[in-house]
């Protein structure tokens, strides 16, 4: 009996996570649960895994999202209703991958508010490789179009809680933009129990790939 329970509690349990990604995130996803079924039937487990594939968060575009959780719990009727609530946050790291298509529109809403009062911009083109990010377009500015192009990075600032552009060069002048924010963790679902901060960011090869972690 115990061996049976051993087999079938954790394939419920990521059975019911599986529908409350669907549910939530509108994406597929390979779920994996470990730990002793009398620890599932409470809502804890040992390690967790997830694996989503294209899917959407607040509106961003994602090509794929991976997540790792250790000695987690989380609230067993919450998760049958489709919604994750947490009991014991464990250490969690959720790594997201977006394309350069999906950041090139949070970088136009950042560049928006960056520009000069009275000067407006059309949609960058936004192109990524391991080494920088490369801005081109265009801004219009007492009727003079001006067009530029910018390389930076990505960088974390206040902690964590900020994703934002840091320019290297603006055409090659000394004019310069201030770092602008890209994305901001007030922005991203909060889950109850789980204060999650931004870890990490690697360029990729037309993406962008960024580790959120928590606690601590």
């Amino acid at each position: 009996m115990a061996i049976a329970l051993q087999i079938y509690v954790p394939r419920v349990a990521a059975g019911a996570i599986r529908s409350a990604i669907a549910q939530n995130l509108h994406a597929s996803a390979a779920v994996e649960v470990q730990g002793y079924f009398w620890q599932l039937a409470q809502g804890s487990f040992q390690n967790l895994s997830v694996q989503l594939g294209p899917g959407s968060l607040e509106g961003y575009r994602l090509q794929s999202a991976s997540l790792r959780w250790r000695a987690g719990r989380i609230d067993l009727q919450s998760l049958l209703a489709g919604q994750v609530k947490i009991l014991r946050p464990g250490h969690l790291a959720l790594r997201i991958v977006m394309n350069q298509d999906a950041l090139r529109l949070a970088v136009d809403a950042a560049l928006k508010q960056a520009i000069p009062a009275g000067a407006s911009g059309s949609l960058p083109r936004v192109s990524v490789t391991p080494k920088q990010i490369t801005l081109r377009g265009s801004v219009t500015f007492l009727d003079l179009p001006v067009r530029y192009r910018v390389d930076g990075d990505l960088v974390l600032q206040k902690g964590g809680e900020v994703l934002a552009f840091q320019a290297r060069d603006f055409n090659d002048s000394v004019l310069h933009l201030p770092p602008v924010p890209v994305l901001r963790m007030q922005d991203l679902p909060r889950v109850q129990g789980m204060p999650l901060h931004i870890a990490g960011v690697r360029l990729l090869t037309g993406a962008v790939a960024i580790t959120l972690a928590g606690p601590g």
